[in-house]
Parts: structure tokens; C-alpha cells; sequence
């Protein structure tokens, strides 16, 4: 009798220790779903005008687009991830692209689920100089690509370009924020006309909130092309009227080369994807995530999370993009050209848990 009392204690006590001894490796794992990944190779690059674009395709595929060597490249290549951008398909060129020395543009999923692809030709001609906007667009999550279209501006620059999406109003009306022009382009006539109250917001990210309201990334009231005499600093303008007027924010962070991103989630948060730069320098040195839970007007910077700090420059610029994977990750894409790190210059992805972005129980 007395010996299956002393093995019922000691089997409590061994049970009462249990979670003493689990708990460390769940802390860990805890720990563990609350940091970004490392960086995921996306595909090797040489240099120049990588300067990828990103999307979540309506079957949940990520697809990424990118030049391997900028500066005039020939060709768009397309990677993609069916498992959440935790492996990427090897890099082929869209054959629909032809006749083209390339800057790349942007992806852009529309509430169809079909996806458009812009981007930009470089023209010379004498001493003249500009940029011919164009796309096309897929109806089977990226696999074939329509015809060229050619988006009939007229006086062309050499800032006619984008690098953001498209702002779709609905499915013929779509807002480009071309870099000397912000204009609605009218699918269906082929034609493009005047947005909002017809200012210039530059080559800025434009979103719309599940509420309606318009969000820009404009660093000024209206943009110079290509720089100029900085005018009166808005730091992000908001619209609840479709752009016919605008108020400024006053709390974006300074735009740089190669700006920041603006991506709504499915519940309404906007993130904010930010380059931190040197002190008294222009170099990029780290990207961050920041959220805000009220259409832009505040954001929670105590919890921001930096995705990406190599501990040196990044090389390129990088341009960072981001989408929402699935109910509980977001994911960055952006491209770094240091020769010097594991593979060389490269095109990476970094998956962020939404769980980061919550105060630690400790805080």
C-alpha cells in the first residue's frame, strides 16, 4: 500500500514539473512566431534598376517581378511562391514584353483577381529623352500575360513612370501615380483624364481604406518634376471625398530615393513600410514595418518592427514592398546589391508575423 502511495506522489510531482520544464522551449516558440524571417533569396541579380514589384495573386500565390539588370534591362523577370514566400520559383522572362529597355513599374491584383503589370520604356531621340508607360494584364494568376498596352499620355517626360500600384476605383477606372502626373486611366476608351482636383502627388504610393478614405504618400502639397524648390510639406495627404480636397497628415517620414510603401489590410490596419537612413547621409540602412488602426492619421510607432538591418548601407536603394500573405503574416520583397554578402546581389523576401507588432507580455 505503501508503495503505491510513494509512486502516485512521485508521479504528481513529475507532472506538476512539467510545465516548469516546457516552459522555456514554449517561451522560445512564442519568441520565435513574433520576429520577422531572414531574409529569403528570391533570385540572383547583376545591378542597376532592379527595383522589384510584388502581389498576392487571387489563389493565394506570391508573385515578384524585377529586373536582373536595371539601367535599360530587356526583359521582366517573374518569380513565384505557392507556399507563402518561403521558396520562389526560378526566374522566367514575361514574353509579352518586347521592343522595351525597361524601368520596372509595378503588380497590381484587382478586385476581379486579375492582375496588372506596369512598367515603362526609355525613348531617346536626339538630345530628347522620356519614358512611354505600358501594360498588361493576367487572368490566370500570372501564368499567361495579354498584349501590350500602351497608356496615350501625351508630352511625355522622362518622369512619366510609376513604381507603386494602381489605385483601382473600379473595374475600367484605375489612378497611376506617375512621377509628373497623377491621372485616371479609363480602361475601356483606352483614354485617361484628370484625378481628384488635378494635383501632381509624384511617384507615391495612393490607397484606399476599407472606409473609403484616400491615403498619399506625398512628401508636398503638390510634387515638383523631377526636384525643385521643396513647397509646403504635407508629409501624406488624406481625402474623404474621392481627392476632390485634400488634408495633410503631417506624420509620414522623409520620402528619400526610393520612398516608402502604403498597403491596406483585409481589417482595415494600414502599414506603412519605411527606409531608415544614415544620420547626415542618404544611405538606406534598414527597413521597418509601422501600423496604423486609423486610416493614417496616427501610427504606432512604440511598436514598430524593423524586417531588415544588414548592419551596413543596403546597396540599390532596395524599394521595399509589401503585402498581407494570410490572416496573421505580411510579406517584404525588396532587392539589396551588396557583392559581398552569401550569393552576391540578390532579390529577398522577409516574412513578418502580425504578432510582432503586439506589446511583449513583459512590456
Amino acid at each position: 500500500m505503501m508503495h503505491r502511495r510513494s509512486l502516485m506522489h512521485l508521479l504528481l510531482f513529475y507532472i506538476g514539473c512539467l510545465p516548469a520544464c516546457l516552459s522555456p522551449a514554449l517561451a522560445e516558440n512564442q519568441t520565435a512566431e513574433r520576429i520577422p524571417s531572414a531574409p529569403i533569396r528570391v533570385g540572383t541579380v547583376i545591378g542597376g534598376h532592379i527595383h522589384p514589384a510584388l502581389c498576392r495573386a487571387a489563389n493565394g500565390d506570391l508573385l515578384a517581378v524585377y529586373n536582373e539588370n536595371g539601367g535599360g534591362g530587356k526583359e521582366l523577370l517573374l518569380s513565384r511562391s505557392t507556399d507563402g514566400g518561403l521558396h520562389w520559383s526560378t526566374s522566367k522572362p514575361i514574353p509579352s514584353i518586347k521592343d522595351c529597355s525597361i524601368y520596372p513599374g509595378s503588380l497590381t491584383t484587382l478586385k476581379s483577381g486579375e492582375i496588372v503589370l506596369h512598367w515603362s520604356c526609355y525613348r531617346i531621340e536626339d538630345k530628347r529623352r522620356w519614358r512611354v508607360p505600358q501594360f498588361c494584364t493576367s487572368k490566370d494568376n500570372g501564368v499567361t500575360w495579354s498584349p501590350v498596352t500602351e497608356i496615350p499620355l501625351v508630352d511625355l517626360t522622362n518622369y512619366t513612370c510609376l513604381r507603386h500600384p494602381i489605385l483601382e476605383l473600379d473595374a475600367d477606372r484605375w489612378v497611376c501615380p506617375f512621377y509628373d502626373r497623377t491621372v485616371i486611366y479609363h480602361r475601356q476608351t483606352n483614354s485617361v483624364f484628370p484625378f481628384g482636383d488635378g494635383r501632381n502627388h509624384g511617384m507615391v504610393p495612393l490607397v484606399r481604406t476599407t472606409e473609403g478614405t484616400f491615403i498619399s504618400g506625398a512628401p508636398q502639397a503638390r510634387s515638383p518634376v523631377p526636384v525643385g524648390k521643396p513647397g509646403q510639406m504635407v508629409y501624406g495627404l488624406r481625402s474623404t471625398d474621392q481627392g476632390q480636397t485634400w488634408q495633410a497628415l503631417n506624420n509620414l517620414p522623409y520620402f528619400g530615393v526610393a520612398g516608402y510603401d502604403l498597403t491596406v489590410l483585409k481589417n482595415g490596419t494600414l502599414v506603412l513600410t519605411s527606409i531608415l537612413y544614415g544620420v547626415g547621409r542618404d544611405d538606406e540602412w534598414a527597413f521597418e514595418l509601422t501600423l496604423s488602426h486609423d486610416a493614417g492619421q496616427t501610427w504606432d510607432k512604440t511598436n514598430s518592427v524593423i524586417i531588415y538591418n544588414p548592419g551596413r548601407p543596403i546597396k540599390g536603394r532596395g524599394w521595399p514592398r509589401t503585402v498581407q500573405i494570410d490572416e496573421r503574416t505580411l510579406g517584404t520583397l525588396f532587392y539589396d546589391l551588396d557583392p559581398k554578402q552569401p550569393g552576391g546581389p540578390g532579390v529577398f523576401f522577409v516574412r513578418t508575423p502580425l504578432a510582432a507588432f503586439q506589446p511583449s507580455v513583459t512590456d
